[in-house]
């Protein structure tokens, strides 16, 4: 009674899990078809726009300067009425003018227009009208579109109109206006400021019509300047609507599978799945109970299903029977990881012992103060800092971070060290120094691992440092007297990330009682429990609040800062820092 009890219950959350899934299928479909028809829709239909626009663009708008728009604009009402001051002989000869010289491409014969008496440039206007927008542009309306218009979207003139048909009959005559806020339509008011004469597109509410509409607009443009728009609208509320039939089709379609399927389905698991899992949970609280793995073969072997609930109870079996074999190599096992772990200590002292670890450095050289320090995330790191004389006068100063933990980095790190040693001991600028290092790495860099590195030379009789940055850290510097700061110097490639690699040189001075700290990524990314970061901006705080501190003291002070910040978290990466003054 008690495992019928559970597999009923197993059913019922069985079956609130579908439920959802099945409701969130049908709502995701219905509304992918919504959005892909209405993609569909707007793709066809901004090509239909686009066309239609240039067509009657290339009718109606198609002048070489705006002097029709603006007589039009100043003079609507002489545009509309024939003017019956001049003969017939007068009216036909404009005419005739026009058709023959052109209406708007012709120049010169519209300069001469400007010049004749104000009677004739009425009527030309009024001829020029009819023959090159009102014909044309009545003639595309009819086609398929509610409303085609050209307007004026420029202030004082905002919302003129020129023309707008509209296929219910309620169109405006040229001079009317509509009233609108061109902030309420954000694509005409970008189109009047870019001077673009791009089509665009707008989706709006009783706007050239009433009711939701999506229109086209082509700029008209004189000079760089959107002088007004030619645009057509389509009624949006008739596709909607279609579409939101459409779609309550498909839900009810959908529902209706889904409840066939669904009862399907909970017939099918509980024959193939909740029972048979009844017995195998049977069985594994038996093997708790007696470890008889024996018995649990046996019980296993009651379960027929041929899917992988079957396959489930034969592993089970094969685990009873694997559990004290496993007790057995487990023990084994804790002697090897006490090895390991053995090894990993050795391997740390021996890295630890490559760095220089003895201070003062240098006892019996009294012109600087140095300290370093580095702090393995691991049992051994990646990161480095090394500083050795390459003569009497000159003290060579690193610090780097390999990509990666662990021993793989910690190999590289001391092939990148040896490298950078080597190299800087021939005599060899920081530029050169790392670029033969990058040379020789990239040549057995199978694993593709690269290093960051900051690599320096300081003079010590003027203070005079020379320096290379393989894409590390900014050092921080404090002269005499002042704050530290940053110093955000020229930044190469890593090394071991290409093949061929420049480095840039650059130098800077420090004076005596100067300080120039400089660190590897783990201190600035150290993070605490709220995933907020160190930071440089808190390193630096840090390093001024102790400014006039020696460099063991100011890196001690540094290591405390970044231990009271990420408080009981563990620590993700390498800190290692190096600090060098000048006495």
């Amino acid at each position: 009674m008690k495992e019928e009890k559970k597999s009923r219950r197993l059913l019922l959350q069985v079956s609130l899990v579908i439920i959802p899934l099945f409701l969130i299928m049908i709502g995701a479909v219905a509304v992918a078809m919504y959005k892909s028809t209405v993609d569909g829709f707007l793709k066809v239909q901004n090509e239909s726009i686009d066309h239609t626009l240039d067509e009657l663009y290339d009718k109606t708008c198609d002048f070489d300067d705006s002097y029709f728009l603006d007589f039009w604009e100043d003079h609507p009402a002489d545009t509309l009425e024939e003017n019956d001051a001049l003969s017939e002989e007068e009216k036909k000869k404009i005419l005739e003018d026009l058709m023959e010289n052109g209406i708007t491409k012709n120049k010169e014969f519209k300069n001469e227009i400007k010049n004749q008496p104000e009677e004739v440039q009425k009527y030309t206007a009024y001829v020029a009208y009819y023959l090159t927008v009102m014909g044309p542009a009545l003639d595309e309306t009819k086609k398929k579109y509610e409303n085609m218009f050209l307007m004026d979207i420029n202030s004082p003139n905002e919302g003129f109109i020129f023309f707008l048909f509209d296929q219910n009959g309620d169109g405006l005559e040229l001079g009317e206006k509509i009233e609108f806020d061109i902030s309420d339509h954000s694509v005409l008011e970008q189109l009047r400021e870019s001077g673009s004469d791009k089509i665009v597109y707008e989706k709006t509410e009783d706007f050239i019509g009433n009711g939701n509409r999506y229109l086209g607009y082509k700029p008209v443009v004189f000079d760089g300047k959107v002088r007004a728009v030619l645009g057509v609208s389509y009624n949006w509320d008739e596709f909607s609507e279609i579409m939101t039939e459409n779609l309550w089709k498909t839900l009810a379609f959908g529902i209706g599978c889904m409840i066939i399927v669904m009862v399907a389905v909970l017939v099918l698991l509980y024959r193939m799945a909740i029972k048979p899992v009844g017995k195998i949970q049977k069985s594994v609280c038996e093997y708790i109970d007696t470890k008889d793995s024996v018995k649990v073969t046996n019980m296993m072997n009651t379960v027929k299903t041929n899917n992988e609930i079957g396959i489930l109870s034969d592993n089970i079996a094969h685990l009873a029977r694997e559990i004290e074999r496993f007790t057995a190599e487990n023990i084994k096992l804790a002697g090897e990881k006490e090895r390991v772990a053995a090894e990993l200590d050795m391997a740390r002292e021996i890295q630890a012992s490559q760095l220089p670890c003895i201070f003062p450095a240098f006892p019996d050289r009294k012109e600087f103060d140095i300290y370093a320090s580095m702090t393995p995330a691991k049992e051994v790191g990646g990161d480095f800092y090394d500083f050795f004389f390459i003569d009497d006068d000159h003290l060579a100063l690193v610090i780097a971070d390999v990509s990666g933990k662990g021993i793989p980095a910690s190999l590289f790190m001391m092939m990148t060290k040896i490298l950078i040693t080597d190299n800087a001991m021939m005599g060899l600028s920081p530029s050169e120094v790392l670029e033969r290092t990058n040379e020789s790495i990239w040549k057995n860099n199978d694993r593709q691992m690269f290093v960051t590195v900051w690599f320096g030379v300081l003079e010590i009789s003027t203070g005079k440092v020379t320096a290379a940055n393989a894409g590390h850290e900014y050092p921080i510097i404090r002269q005499p007297n002042g704050e530290f700061e940053i110093f955000k110097d020229k930044h190469g490639l890593v090394v071991g990330g290409l093949k061929k690699i420049k480095y840039k040189q650059y130098e800077f001075t420090l004076q005596k009682g100067s300080t120039l700290f400089v660190y590897t990524d783990g201190v600035p990314e150290a993070t605490r429990a709220d995933k907020e970061m160190f930071k440089v901006s808190r390193l630096v705080s840090t390093l001024n609040e102790h400014r006039d501190a020696s460099p063991k003291e100011l890196l001690e002070s540094v290591r405390r800062a970044v231990d009271d910040f990420v408080g009981d978290e563990p620590q993700f990466d390498d800190l290692t820092m190096l600090g060098i003054t000048l006495l």
